[in-house]
Order: structure tokens, then C-alpha cells, then sequence
């Protein structure tokens, strides 16, 4: 996933068709169902970050959010700030490693360090973390995996992409899901076109 998140990141955002960030609902938005090929384990790197913050994988409260104005403009702050606060910068680059899950304390960081420092946010705005789950998919063209922070509310399921500043449905992203973190801590594995 490393190195792969924001590569093309000017090709995508030019060519993604953004849902507007609005008080209303998306009408086409649904909950992410796919076909579940099993349930596993987190991923190591994310295992590990959940060992040294575990804080910050505590995923209680309600898993559904009630869709309102105060929250699309909250999803929408938080992804545009964190968007603009965070230098994307690889895992190898920053610290040697291939695949390190962590915060980007230092201003710094790849797609999954921008969707825990989301995550943080809106848990330390309120939100219980029971609704805001990672997720790993691959571009449906491109092909590099990439990670997201999904939102579960009332009118669907909301991604938050590090290569978007609109909240979009999961419908309207360009990903194949491959995973999905659960708030119990286990993480679904979605069957694949591929497969």
C-alpha cells in the first residue's frame, strides 16, 4: 500500500466526479454489503499500531451515526483539514519500514496514517469509534491498494479519501474493497471479481 496512495493522486482527483458536501443525505447511498469470503485477523501493521495506541482501536458506541447537517459538515472539516495538514510521505521514506501503521505526528505520513489521524479527530469530536472503520481496497483501474476511512450513518456508508476532500459514497469511490475493519476488532475479507 505504501508509495501507492498518492502517486496518482493529481490523475484521480482530476478525474473522480465528487457528490457535493450537502445538509442532505446522498439519495443513491447504501450500507457496504459485499459478499464475505471469511473473517481474519487484522492486518499485522495495523495489529501492531492497535498494541502501541490502544486508545485508538477502541471501536464502542453506537455502530450507526444519524445522518444530520452538524454531521456532514463535521466529515467533511475533518477530511478537508487532515487532507490539507498531512504531507503524504511513504512509510520507507519516513522511517525505513515498508508498511507502518501510525499517527502523522510529525506532519507526515501515507493513506492509512491520514484515515487514523481522521479517525482521531472524529473520535475526539464525539463520535463513537464503533462507526468509523478502516478499510483497504484497490483502485479499480490503477490497480494500488489504498486505504479509507468508511463512516456508517443512516444514509450510507461515507468514504474518507487522502486523494479526495469531498465525502463521497462508497459507491461513487473508484475501489475494489478488499477488507473492512469490524468494531469487535476483526476485519471482513470481501470476495474479489478476480477470485
Amino acid at each position: 500500500m505504501t508509495g501507492f496512495c498518492r502517486i496518482l493522486a493529481a490523475m484521480l482527483v482530476a478525474g473522480l466526479s465528487a457528490l457535493p458536501a450537502a445538509a442532505e443525505a446522498p439519495s443513491v447511498c447504501t450500507a457496504l454489503t459485499l459478499p464475505v469470503a471469511r473473517v481474519e485477523s487484522a492486518p499485522a501493521p495495523y495489529a501492531d499500531f492497535c498494541a502501541r495506541e490502544p486508545g485508538a482501536c477502541d471501536l464502542d458506541g453506537a455502530p450507526v451515526l444519524p445522518w444530520s447537517g452538524s454531521l456532514a459538515a463535521r466529515l467533511v472539516s475533518v477530511n478537508r483539514s487532515v487532507n490539507s495538514e498531512i504531507r503524504f510521505v511513504p512509510d520507507q521514506e519516513r522511517g525505513g519500514a515498508e508498511e507502518v501503521w501510525s499517527f502523522p505526528d510529525d506532519g507526515e505520513g501515507d493513506c492509512e496514517d491520514f484515515v487514523l489521524e481522521k479517525r482521531r479527530r472524529l473520535m475526539e469530536g464525539g463520535l463513537p469509534g464503533a462507526a468509523l472503520t478502516c478499510t483497504i481496497a484497490f483502485h479499480e483501474e490503477q490497480l494500488f491498494a489504498h486505504a479509507l476511512l468508511l463512516v456508517e450513518t443512516t444514509a450510507g456508508t461515507l468514504a474518507l479519501d487522502n486523494l479526495d476532500d469531498a465525502v463521497l459514497c462508497w459507491q461513487a469511490v473508484p475501489y475494489f474493497f478488499t477488507r473492512r475493519e469490524q468494531p469487535d476488532g476483526s476485519w471482513l475479507r470481501f470476495e474479489q471479481p478476480w477470485e
